[in-house]
């Protein structure tokens, strides 16, 4: 068995993740679940299998990726 993530849950409350041989990235349309709520789901694909990550976000402005030093 191929370990597909590692999880860290720092002091501070935050989550770091650390995942080997990333194939691939998807992220998911927004689709509105009721009023005032969005949800979509990112998904990293790896070469040992997928990490799904489901989104909620009262605004579908808030679900959109904000690509950093890609230019």
């Amino acid at each position: 068995m191929k370990t597909v993530a590692a999880i860290s849950f720092r002091d501070n409350h935050s989550i770091s993740m650390d995942v080997d041989a990333v194939s691939h990235i998807d992220l998911t349309e927004p689709t509105q679940v009721e009023d005032g709520l969005w949800y979509c789901e990112l998904l990293v694909r790896s070469e040992n299998g997928t990490v799904a990550l489901q989104l909620l976000a009262d605004d579908p402005a808030k679900l959109k990726v904000k690509a950093q030093g890609l230019d």
